[in-house]
C-alpha cells in the first residue's frame, strides 16, 4: 500500500470521527427543521447533507473518473510491457539459435512471432531466411515478397529474395533483383560489386574486373570506410593487368607509367618490377632490363629475379652470358646461396653434369634441409652414371618432403595420412579413409569397392 493511499484512509477516519463528535455535540441544532417554503420543512442535518453532496459528489465523480482511466492505463501498459518483453525475448532467443545454426528452432520462435507481429521488418526477414536454410525456398520467396512490399526501401529484403530464388536455381531472376538493388539504391550494392568482380577475376576478365573494381572503390569512399586487405591486393593485381594488357597491345609508354605508379604505392610488388624489365625488353633496352632484375634481387633477396635473368639468356640462346652474370651476383651478393644454387641448377639445366655436381656439392651443408636441393642432386648423379648416389638423394628428397609410400587419403575432405583410420580428424566423418589410387587411376568398381555411407559430423566440413 502506498503512503499517499494509507493517508488519505487515516484523514477520512478523522473526518468521520470529528463529524460524529461534532453531530452528537449538536444534535438538538441539526434536528430543527429548516423550512423550504411555507408548508414544507426539512431537518436541517438533511439540507447540510444535500448541500455537501451536491458540492462534493461531482468533484469526487470526476477524481475517481480520472484514478479509474489512470489505473487501467497503467495495468494496460504493464500488459503490453510484458508482452514486449516476452517478444524481444522470442527474438533473442530466434537470433541465438540462427547464429548457432539451429535453423528449425529459430523458425519455431520465428514462427510464433510473426503470429503476434505480422508486419514487423527484422522478424519476417530472419523468418524467410530460416525458412531457406531449411529447404523451404518457395515459402521464402513468398514471405520475402511481402517484405518487399511492407518496405519497398528495405534493401536487406531484397538481398534475401535473391538468395531465395538463387537456392531455388532460378539465378536470372536473382540477377534482376541485384541488378534493381544497383540501379534504384544509389550508394547501395557493395556485396553485389564484390560478388560480380570476383566472378570476372575467376573468368580472368581483367577489364570488367577492373570496372567493377573502380565502382567498388567508389562506394568505400563515399562511406567513409577503409579498404581491407585483400582489396588492396586485388586493386594492385588489377593495375598489374592493365599493365600487362598495355605491353601486349605494344603500347609501351602507358605500359612503363602504370608500372611506375603501382611500384610507388607497392614497392614490394615483385611481378611489377620483373613486367618493368619486360616493356624495357620490348623496348630494344636489354640492358637496362637486366640491371632493373639484378637490382630487384639485391634489394630483395628473392630468386624469382634470378630465375628471369637466367630464362632470358636462355631465350636469347646465350648460355655463358647467363653463366657470366650469376658469376658476377656470387661476387657481389652478401650472402651467395641463392646465386650459386642457381648456377649448379644452370649447369644442370645446360647438361654440364660435372660442374654442375661441384658447384652443387659445396652446397650440401647449407642445404641438407631442401628437399628440392635433394631431388637435384639426385638427377644429377642419375645423368653422372651413380645409381646408388642417385636412389639416396631421392629418398632424402622424399623424406623432407614428408611423402610416404603408401598413403590413405579421406574422400570427403581430402586429408591424407599414411596409416588408416576409422574417422579422419580434420574433418570428423567416419568411414572415408581409403587408399589413395588416384594416380593409378583405378576407379573403386575396379577395386571392387562398393560405395558406402558416410558418417559425419552435423555440420559439413569445411574442406569439402
Amino acid at each position: 500500500m502506498r503512503f499517499r493511499t494509507f493517508a488519505s484512509i487515516l484523514f477520512a477516519l478523522a473526518v468521520v470521527v470529528t463529524v460524529s463528535y461534532l453531530s452528537s455535540q449538536n444534535e438538538e441544532l441539526l434536528s430543527r427543521r429548516f423550512a423550504l417554503t411555507a408548508a414544507t420543512s426539512v431537518p436541517l442535518y438533511g439540507v447540510l447533507i444535500a448541500v455537501f453532496l451536491f458540492g462534493f459528489l461531482p468533484a469526487v465523480s470526476v477524481l475517481l473518473k480520472e484514478s479509474l482511466q489512470r489505473d487501467l492505463q497503467d495495468r494496460r501498459e504493464r500488459r503490453l510491457d510484458r508482452q514486449a518483453k516476452s517478444l524481444r525475448g522470442s527474438f533473442r532467443r530466434a537470433l541465438d539459435f540462427r547464429t548457432d545454426g539451429q535453423w528449425a528452432k529459430a523458425l519455431a520462435e520465428l514462427e510464433a512471432l510473426q503470429k503476434e507481429r505480422p508486419e514487423n521488418f527484422g522478424t519476417l526477414l530472419y523468418y524467410g531466411e530460416a525458412l531457406r536454410k531449411l529447404g523451404r525456398a518457395d515459402d521464402a520467396i513468398e514471405v520475402h515478397r511481402r517484405l518487399t512490399v511492407l518496405y519497398p526501401q528495405g534493401v536487406s529484403a531484397l538481398y534475401q529474395l535473391a538468395k531465395d530464388y538463387e537456392a531455388r536455381g532460378d539465378g536470372e531472376v536473382a540477377e534482376q533483383i541485384y541488378e534493381r538493388v544497383l540501379r534504384d539504391f544509389p550508394g547501395q550494392g557493395l556485396s553485389i560489386l564484390r560478388r560480380r568482380r570476383d566472378g570476372a577475376l575467376r573468368e580472368r576478365d581483367w577489364e570488367r574486373a577492373g570496372r567493377l573494381q573502380e565502382q567498388v572503390d567508389a562506394l568505400l569512399q563515399e562511406g567513409g570506410g577503409t579498404s581491407d586487405a585483400r582489396e588492396e591486393r586485388i586493386r594492385r593485381g588489377l593495375e598489374y593487368e592493365a599493365a600487362v594488357a598495355c605491353l601486349a597491345a605494344e603500347r609501351l609508354p602507358e605500359a612503363a607509367r602504370k608500372i611506375e605508379a603501382l611500384l610507388a604505392a607497392a614497392p614490394d610488388f615483385l611481378p611489377a618490377r620483373i613486367l618493368q624489365g619486360e616493356v624495357l625488353l620490348a623496348g630494344g633496352d636489354e640492358a637496362a632490363a637486366v640491371a632493373g632484375w639484378r637490382r630487384s634481387f639485391f634489394e630483395s633477396g628473392r630468386p624469382v629475379f634470378l630465375q628471369r635473368i637466367e630464362d632470358h639468356f636462355i631465350e636469347r640462346e646465350n648460355p655463358m652470358q647467363a653463366i657470366e652474370t650469376l658469376h658476377e651476383l656470387m661476387a657481389a651478393a652478401p650472402n651467395d646461396l641463392l646465386p650459386r644454387f642457381f648456377l649448379g641448377r644452370l649447369y644442370y639445366r645446360l647438361e654440364m653434369h660435372d660442374e654442375a655436381h661441384r658447384i652443387l656439392t659445396g652446397l650440401a651443408e647449407r642445404l641438407r634441409s631442401s628437399p628440392t636441393y635433394h631431388y637435384l642432386m639426385g638427377r644429377i648423379h642419375e645423368r653422372r652414371g651413380a645409381p646408388t648416389l642417385a636412389v639416396e638423394s631421392y629418398r632424402t628428397s622424399l623424406r623432407q618432403s614428408g611423402i610416404r609410400v603408401a598413403e590413405y587419403v579421406c574422400g570427403d575432405c581430402g586429408e591424407r595420412r599414411a596409416d588408416w583410420a576409422d574417422r579422419c580428424d580434420a574433418c570428423g566423418c567416419w568411414n572415408v579413409m581409403d587408399l589413395d589410387f588416384e594416380e593409378e587411376q583405378i576407379s573403386p568398381e575396379q577395386l571392387g569397392i562398393h560405395e558406402r555411407p558416410v558418417w559425419s559430423p552435423a555440420e559439413p566440413a569445411t574442406g569439402r
